[in-house]
């Protein structure tokens, strides 16, 4: 009764690291598609948006933990490995007021995903704190735990971007209404998502640039130390 619309109720299920005979609640209490039951129980899945029939499987990933997301009509249920910080805020909310609820299955996707993206800023900018202390390291006095530093910021840095990317790609999928259960009034809620990620794109792809021009100093800077 509770998965029909003329009910007027939205049913959110939470699944935190599920065990296999927990896992049954997607393939046969839901009887989600086995290969996105497969992709939700997998870690380390790459962002994606799919439809199936009568939902839509999505995967966003935040600086602390991945979520899967099955959104129906009239459901949300969301699947993670661990703690969740957008979900554990959102629950906690739920549990005392409707609000969280109130404007359907979407709107509470649309809340747990843009928190999650949002996550994303505090990590870029310590990233670029870090180049801050590695670029003053280097004009100071290089040494090789400087050139180390410097790759890993560039790595770190790298995934971010892929992420920020990957990220913005879906969710303007999601603003343009590829799918039918999304309202115009969420394409505009999801559109300024998007403009968070356009954000954070450039915001990565400022500080890969950045790290590789300390790279490229770097070297030049051994070099020299070597005809010395």
């Amino acid at each position: 009764m509770w998965l029909n619309p003329a009910a007027g109720v939205t049913l959110w299920v939470d699944l935190e690291s599920p065990s296999i005979p927990e896992s049954l609640i997607l393939s046969d209490t839901f009887a989600f598609h086995r290969l996105a039951v497969e992709d939700a129980m997998s870690h380390g899945q790459p962002p994606k948006l799919e439809p199936y029939d009568g939902y839509l499987f999505a995967v966003f990933r935040a600086a602390d933990a991945e979520v899967d997301f099955f959104v129906g009509p009239t459901f949300l249920v969301t699947v993670h490995n661990g703690n969740s910080k957008a979900v554990a805020e959102y629950a906690d909310n739920a549990r005392h007021s409707a609000k969280p609820l109130s404007e359907g299955s979407v709107a509470l996707f649309h809340l747990i995903a843009d928190h999650m993206i949002d996550s994303l800023r505090p990590a870029i900018e310590g990233l670029g704190h870090r180049a801050d202390a590695v670029e003053k390291q280097l004009l100071e006095k290089p040494s090789p735990p400087t050139v180390k530093e410097l790759l890993d910021l560039r790595r770190e840095g790298f995934d971010l971007l892929r992420l920020a990317r990957s990220q913005r790609d879906l969710v303007q999928r999601l603003a343009r209404r590829e799918f039918v259960d999304i309202s115009t009034e969420m394409a505009f809620r999801f559109r300024d998502v998007e403009d968070h990620l356009v954000r954070l794109h450039d915001d990565a792809e400022a500080l890969a640039d950045r790290v590789m021009s300390l790279l490229i100093v770097s070297s030049g800077a051994a070099g020299s130390r070597r005809w010395i």
